[in-house]
């Protein structure tokens, strides 16, 4: 496989999943198809789970073989420090081949050595979660990210704890503890939604810790809006598009009383 990114905006996404995933999890698996890259991993505490879907149109030069190995996986930490030595005036490129090794060059700057890194692989048993569902959730949001990372980094104040409370006319975030409370009271009317639906006649309240609600909110600069899916049977669904067709997903679970 190798894949080649001259973009600079999008090798940054690209050094942004990886900085942010981090903060999730040790060892990130990497599923390698024509169609792209599928990239998952889930918190050693095993609440929140990562889907990342990166079409072979998201990168400059996206090319297979048959001796590739279909999956791999890589130690988040290391893979991270290698990707943030990267400058805006290179070429990303990453190569596998079949010896278990993982080739990332950084390569033709105008004000920049070319870098050239190996690391290994890692055998590290992670199972393939299956995200996709037929039905639709019981409530939908789409809201730009950096409103919601700011409320999300403000009602950490007063507790670890995110309660949402959903109707028909608006969406509530709340959280509260022994030093105060705030709630943030959004809608349509005032233009603080961008989209919002909800099954008729449905009222819905769900908790779920502050802690990893702002680690999925730390993946924001990827896109200027997010969608939040959330259901009464299932886990919270946060969303960003990262184009062409390429998308970031995570699922967090709610708390349990």
């Amino acid at each position: 496989m190798k894949l080649v990114i001259e973009d600079s905006k999008t090798a940054a996404k690209f050094e942004t999943l990886f900085s942010n995933l981090v903060t999730l999890t040790e060892f990130v698996k990497i599923c390698i198809s024509d169609n792209g890259l599928h990239i998952q991993g889930m918190d050693q505490s095993k609440i929140c789970l990562f889907d990342i879907v990166l079409t072979c149109e998201w990168f400059t030069i996206f090319e297979t073989d048959e001796d590739d190995p279909s999956v791999f996986t890589v130690p988040s930490k290391i893979f991270y420090k290698v990707l943030s030595t990267y400058k805006p005036d290179q070429c990303l490129e990453i190569e596998i081949n079949n010896n278990d090794k993982i080739n990332i060059n950084f390569l033709r700057g105008s004000n920049t050595c070319d870098k050239c890194f190996v690391m290994p692989m890692v055998d590290v048993d992670i199972e393939f979660m299956n995200m996709s569902s037929t039905k639709e959730s019981d409530d939908e949001i789409v809201i730009t990210s950096k409103k919601l990372a700011e409320l999300v980094g403000q009602l950490e104040i007063f507790d670890d704890v995110l309660t949402v409370s959903l109707s028909e006319n608006q969406v509530l975030l709340k959280s509260s503890g022994d030093d105060g409370s705030m709630i943030a009271k959004l809608s349509l009317d005032d233009n603080q939604l961008l989209e919002y639906a909800i099954v008729e006649d449905l009222e819905l309240e769900m908790s779920f810790g502050l802690r990893y609600v702002k680690k999925m909110m730390s993946f924001s600069k990827l896109s200027d809006n997010v969608k939040i899916d959330i259901s009464s049977d299932r886990p919270m669904i946060i969303s960003y598009c990262l184009g062409n067709e390429s998308e970031l997903k995570l699922a967090l679970a709610p708390r349990i009383e």
